[in-house]
């Protein structure tokens, strides 16, 4: 279950939850291994895990970006740094820790539509220093599923016009909405030089989502999951047609379902990510009885690495602790901007926010 070139090894917890916080996934790694009850396999060496010494979130009052201590044994966490809103800069939506200590973050409004991303890095103390403005980082839509590859000079992600604006304005003294994409969802992908800010834009035909947008670590190949996003019989849409896909990012083509197939996923598949192999990949399955873990390679079948039962009234967690490879993406499942839960695309859109967080080490 586990490869040597790609050492990770995982956790799984089980704890009393409602159905809908069944399966929590922390999908920053390369391959799967697991731990079950926190013991690991035999044949399975740990691996060093760093802690990390700070936390970097999105504002929790009034600053733009905070950063805290991570809280240690004895002692509690500290705010260690507050950063203002740069000029014009929408909210916080996402955080990426990048190579050689870089981040970036991407800051939306709705008025006008539109993302504004920004590069910088910490001192030895934590505090930010050098934030900028990215080259070519303006972006007239709401952007999420950020990835960075190995060097540093190629970002990529997707983006989505915002939905229209509620016709009333939002009551005194409460924060206005958060910038919603606009339906149906169509996939569309689109990577950052961040030396010339040139861009390069891949796209589908259709109603469609794509996530767990990753670089393998070539630098230059590019993995993503597309899906069709199906009306529901009732509300909710699904997404059918999975699959793992990696592009060569220098070559021609413009369209997401040109890429290479590594793997079409069977129904009820929760994520899918390729591996930094740029050939292989992990992911889960949820079924009613369990939950599955699978590998895959391309032009082979997937495998099956461990099946979780489930439990009425127990949900199941995989926690990573610790991971050979950094991935430098966020990702955030079929629907990099959250909206795909267990193969359903919610109508409902409660906000950005799965990677509006970031560790530095």
């Amino acid at each position: 279950m586990r490869r040597e070139s790609e050492p990770v090894s995982w956790r799984i917890r089980r704890w009393a939850a409602p159905g809908a916080l069944a399966v929590l996934v922390a999908a920053a790694v390369a391959a799967v291994g697991v731990t079950v009850g926190g013991e690991i396999p035999q044949g399975a060496a740990p691996f060093p895990y760093r802690t990390p010494r700070f936390l970097l979130t999105a504002g929790r009052q009034g600053p733009w970006l905070e950063v805290r201590t991570m809280p240690r044994t004895g002692a509690p966490e500290r705010l260690v740094d507050a950063v203002r809103p740069p000029y014009s800069a929408g909210a916080v939506q996402e955080i990426l820790a990048g190579p050689d200590g870089r981040f970036v973050v991407a800051a939306s409004r709705s008025d006008p539509c539109e993302t504004r991303l920004f590069g910088f890095r910490l001192t030895g103390d934590g505090h930010v220093t050098g934030l900028a403005p990215m080259r070519g980082g303006t972006v007239p839509a709401l952007v999420a599923g950020l990835a960075m590859n190995r060097r540093g000079d190629r970002l990529a992600y997707t983006s989505a016009p915002c939905a229209p604006e509620p016709p009333h304005a939002p009551e005194p003294g409460k924060q206005p909405r958060t910038p919603a994409p606009a339906n149906p969802p169509r996939a569309a992908l689109t990577v950052l030089d961040t030396a010339t800010g040139n861009h390069r834009a891949w796209s589908a035909a259709g109603p469609s989502v794509v996530g767990e947008i990753v670089w393998a670590r070539d630098g230059r190949t590019l993995g993503y999951t597309i899906g069709d996003v199906v009306p529901g019989a009732v509300q909710d849409a699904a997404v059918r047609n999975v699959t793992v896909r990696a592009t060569d990012t220098r070559h021609g083509g413009s369209g997401l379902r040109e890429g290479r197939v590594l793997f079409r996923a069977p129904g009820g598949v929760s994520s899918a990510t390729m591996s930094p192999d740029g050939r292989s990949g992990y992911g889960t399955v949820r079924r009613p009885d369990a939950t599955v873990l699978f590998s895959f390679t391309e032009g082979k079948r997937m495998r099956v690495t461990h099946t979780i039962p489930q439990k009425p009234g127990i949900g199941v967690g995989f926690v990573l602790v610790s991971s050979g490879e950094p991935r430098y993406a966020c990702l955030n499942g079929l629907d990099a901007f959250g909206r795909a839960i267990d193969g359903e695309v919610r109508t409902t859109f409660s906000g950005l926010g799965h990677c509006d967080s970031a560790m530095a080490y």
